[in-house]
């Protein structure tokens, strides 16, 4: 018998589940869909992708009084307009990063607002939404902030008058669609509505952050918050991660990703207090280019700091990504 490949079992195992062909068993059949057929072949890229960096001191300040972290608007826009200039050096950089767009294109950022120590910034996404009306020409109307739940995105300070669009969150916009993605990594997953209903292409914004399970959570661990089950996808995070990103409903969708390195954290778990200022920004076209880069900017902190490297021992999620064709396994450090 010849030997079948991981893709090949896996989405057998899909079209049986798809075709409930064991009725007597009363369970709930996974139904594909076209838009979450994979028919792409994964091609491992072979040279190293771009991604720009900018650093301002003055990004992040302390107040005198209280030595709460207070990051200042304008140089927070001037690096974000800076790593957008230092992808596209010629022309729009919106229009090239988002060929595709038009004025009835509905924008989602998708940021991470899980560590209330450390959210994604609301004022990196501010200056996000004004780049793209200003830059791109984009409706405020028909671009949506958003991420698991309202509650918590206001305990961020995520709020329509503070970001100048909408606010959402998947629980109160519908929830998670049915399961048409079939089975992956031996669960079902449903997406998050506003990514495959609301909206029709994202920007990744995820917060630099170190995680106890796959050791650095960017822009690829960034869509277990897409997803109903990400308890699910733990303990087989090394396969299941690259899997669930290759789901051409999230793949085809997720267009750009900046990581907000503003503030974040270098030594402990997704929840832990923020304990570094890199006061930094990454950007780049490529989900794996730029985690590289987030987790050597980490290891460079941490050593800063007379700490060990991150952990890889649970990393293989970045081997398998570049396997499945999802980015570089490397970068182009662009310095803006």
């Amino acid at each position: 018998m010849k030997k079948a490949s991981r893709r090949q079992v896996l989405v057998g195992g899909a079209a049986v589940a798809a075709s409930g062909c064991f009725p007597d068993v009363g369970g709930e059949w996974a139904q594909l869909t076209p838009e979450c057929t994979d028919t792409a072949v994964a091609v491992p890229p072979t040279t190293l992708a771009p991604v720009a960096e900018a650093m301002r001191d003055d990004a992040v300040t302390a107040d005198p009084t209280t030595g709460r972290r207070i990051i200042a608007p304008q140089p927070v826009r001037a690096m974000l307009e800076a790593t957008l200039s230092a992808l596209v050096p010629n022309g729009a950089p919106w229009r090239t990063l988002l060929p595709d767009w038009t004025s009835a294109t509905r924008i989602g950022i998708k940021v991470n607002v899980l560590n209330p120590s450390c959210p994604t910034s609301p004022v990196l996404v501010k200056a996000l939404v004004d780049s793209l009306v200003e830059g791109l020409g984009a409706s405020r109307e028909r671009i949506i902030v958003w991420d698991r739940r309202l509650d918590e995105l206001a305990a961020a300070n995520y709020t329509e008058a503070s970001i100048g669009a909408q606010v959402l969150g998947t629980a109160e916009s519908g929830g998670y669609g049915d399961s048409s993605c079939g089975l992956v990594a031996g669960r079902v997953p449903r997406l998050s509505k506003i990514l495959t209903e609301l909206t029709d292409l994202t920007i990744n914004v995820p917060v630099l952050k170190t995680h106890g399970i796959c050791g650095v959570t960017g822009a690829l661990k960034n869509i277990y918050g897409v997803i109903h089950n990400p308890g699910d996808y733990h303990s087989n995070i090394a396969t299941a991660l690259p899997l669930l990103y290759r789901l051409p409903l999230i793949r085809q969708r997720l267009r750009f990703h900046l990581i907000d390195a503003l503030i974040a954290v270098t030594n402990g778990d997704t929840s832990s207090n923020s304990d570094a200022v890199p006061k930094r920004l990454l950007a780049s076209t490529d989900p794996l280019a730029i985690d590289c880069r987030a987790l050597a900017l980490i290891d460079e902190l941490r050593g800063g700091r007379g700490l060990a490297p991150v952990d890889r021992s649970n990393m293989g999620w970045m081997e398998n990504a570049h396997a499945e064709g999802l980015g570089s396994l490397g970068f182009g450090l662009v310095s803006c």
